[in-house]
């Protein structure tokens, strides 16, 4: 079978950004499921990052504008006036950026879900806080979707440079494991 370049490459890097309605979700990043903790399906996370805030906020801007990893991604309008990611830098609040991004599943029912940014500057770099909320009521389980949401943006925006994650709360928890006998 042949191929042309540019197509071939598309076909390599295509990234699902969706979890599906199969449970458990074969999908990537989709294990870490939220029945409810917020009221509804969600996820917060923490994500350190070895750069400045302003270079955090440039990358993650970067990355999820034009439709981000899966072309799904739409940066919003800030209370600054701003797309994306607004300045509180100003403020003087301890966080130096705010941001909000929406993201809608490819699958059929096209669910829309908000991802909130903030990043605070630490010794080390950027401590980014990432929330994820689904947008339609009574999401009592959400396959996955709110971790996988947070977790393809901050791939997206900085897994070249290395990052971690770790959890904040009970919301979008670790899989269990299966009990060993």
């Amino acid at each position: 079978m042949r191929c042309f370049a540019v197509l071939c490459g598309a076909m390599a890097t295509e990234i699902v950004g969706s979890c599906g309605g199969d449970t458990p979700s074969p999908v990537a990043d989709c294990a870490n499921v939220d029945m409810g903790s917020c009221g509804n399906a969600c996820c917060k996370m923490l994500v350190e990052v070895s750069m400045s805030t302003t270079e955090a906020m440039q990358t993650l801007n970067a990355s999820l504008a034009n439709g981000g990893p899966d072309g799904y991604f739409t940066l919003q309008p800030t209370a600054e006036g701003t797309l994306g990611f607004g300045d509180l830098r100003p403020f003087k609040t301890g966080v130096d950026f705010i941001g909000q991004v929406h993201h809608m599943t490819s699958g059929p029912k096209h669910y829309n879900d908000t991802i909130d940014i903030t990043l605070t500057s630490t010794a080390t770099g950027t401590m980014v806080k990432a929330f994820s909320l689904s947008l339609i009521g009574g999401a009592l389980g959400d396959n996955g979707q709110s971790y996988k949401n947070i977790k393809m943006a901050m791939d997206g925006a900085f897994k070249s440079n290395g990052y971690k994650l770790s959890h904040v709360d009970d919301s979008c928890p670790e899989p269990e494991s299966p009990l060993m006998m």
